[in-house]
C-alpha cells in the first residue's frame, strides 16, 4: 500500500497537538514585545522556527539591531543544515524546489518523526510526500495559533510560565522512541558531548558540534556494520 500526503499530515497529529500552547505563547509574548498580530503571524509563516523566532522577538523588544538579531538567530538555526543533510538519503532523484519546500518545514520534531517514519517508506517519491504531509501539519499548527495567540494577546494582559517547555518536552517524547539498540551509543555520545562543550563554548555552537561529531560517529558504526554483512554474506556464497 503507497503511502502519501495524507498519511503524513495524519502523522504530524502530535507535532500540531504539542505546537498549539507553544505557537500560542508566541504569538502572546510577540505582541507584548511590540509586533501586531499580523507580524506575529508573517514571522511564523516566514520563518518558521520556534526557538529562533522566540529569540527573536525578545531581541526586538530589547531594540536590537537587525544585523543582531539575524546573526543570533543563523546561529541557533546551524543545526537545521546538519538535520538536512541527513534527510537527503530519503530523497534521491527528487527535484530541487520539492526538496527546497521540504527543507522549510524541517524543525527538530518533524525531523525525528520523519527519519523514523520514512525508514518504511518504499520509494524516495513516496517518501517527498509523506514528508510533506508531516511537515505541512506541523507548518500549519504553528501558523494558526500564532495568529491565534497573537489576537489574544492583542486584548488580553497575560502573564503567564511554563508553557515553553510543551515543545522541549514533545521533542522528548519523539527522540526517545527513535531509540534503539544499534543506535544508542550515537544518542549518549551526542548528549555527553552537547554537556561538555556547553561549558567550554559560548552561545549554541556546543549543539551544531555535538550533532556533526555523533552523526560522523553514527555514519561510521552504519559502514562498518554494513561492511561486516557483505563480507559475511560473501563467506557465506563461498
Amino acid at each position: 500500500m503507497q503511502k502519501g500526503f495524507m498519511y503524513g499530515l495524519k502523522q504530524s497529529i502530535p507535532i500540531g497537538i504539542g505546537y498549539a500552547p507553544v505557537a500560542l505563547t508566541f504569538g502572546i509574548l510577540a505582541i507584548q514585545n511590540g509586533l501586531t498580530v499580523m507580524e506575529s503571524g508573517l514571522m511564523s509563516i516566514l520563518v518558521f522556527a520556534g526557538a529562533s523566532q522566540f529569540i527573536a522577538i525578545q531581541l526586538i523588544g530589547q531594540g536590537a539591531t537587525a544585523w543582531i538579531i539575524g546573526l543570533t538567530t543563523l546561529i541557533v538555526n546551524l543545526r537545521h543544515i546538519v538535520m538536512s543533510f541527513s534527510m537527503l538519503r530519503f530523497f534521491s532523484k527528487i527535484g530541487l524546489g520539492k526538496l527546497a519546500t521540504i527543507a522549510h518545514g524541517i524543525t527538530d520534531e518533524s525531523f525525528v518523526l520523519s527519519s523514523n517514519i520514512l525508514q518504511g517508506v518504499l520509494t524516495p517519491e513516496e517518501r517527498s510526500r509523506v514528508a510533506l504531509g508531516i511537515n505541512s501539519g506541523a507548518y500549519f499548527s504553528w501558523v494558526l495559533f500564532s495568529f491565534v495567540g497573537a489576537y489574544i494577546g492583542n486584548r488580553l494582559v497575560i502573564n503567564f510560565s511554563g508553557f515553553d517547555f510543551a515543545l522541549l518536552a514533545l521533542f522528548i517524547v519523539l527522540t526517545v522512541s527513535t531509540v534503539k539498540k544499534d543506535n544508542l551509543p550515537v544518542y549518549i555520545l551526542a548528549g555527553l558531548l552537547a554537556i561538555i562543550l556547553k561549558l567550554l563554548l559560548p552561545g549554541k555552537w556546543y549543539l551544531l558540534i555535538s550533532v556533526i561529531a555523533a552523526a560522523a560517529v553514527g555514519s561510521l558504526m552504519i559502514k562498518k556494520n554494513t561492511k561486516d554483512i557483505v563480507e559475511e554474506e560473501k563467506s557465506y556464497e563461498s
